[in-house]
């Protein structure tokens, strides 16, 4: 009967160490899908920010084109009739003072 007790005794530290195993396996595998889940949401940032920095560099483009002298000369002329000044417009008044 004792050589059946070690056994039995034996049988249960194996079935111990074996639950403890899959238990750390269990663990290990439920934060490598946590990590996998955060940086698959880190990539969606990335190229969300890529994203909105290409939209930012097209609008600067835009911007920096409506601002440029030949597209707010034609529009001032379209819109408000303006043209440069000539010879024409130009008045000199005399100089005034000692």
């Amino acid at each position: 009967m004792t050589g059946g007790g070690m056994r039995g005794g034996w049988v249960s530290r194996v079935a111990l160490a074996v639950a403890a195993l899959l238990g750390a396996l269990s663990l290990v595998a439920a934060r490598q899908g946590k990590g996998l889940r955060v940086l698959s949401e880190v990539e969606a940032l990335h190229s969300q920010l890529q994203l909105e920095q290409s939209r930012e560099d097209e609008l600067v483009s835009q911007i920096r084109h409506l601002e440029s002298r030949g597209v707010i000369m034609a529009r001032a002329e379209e819109e408000l009739g303006m043209h440069p000044a000539r010879d024409a417009d130009l008045r000199f008044w005399p100089q005034v003072g000692p």
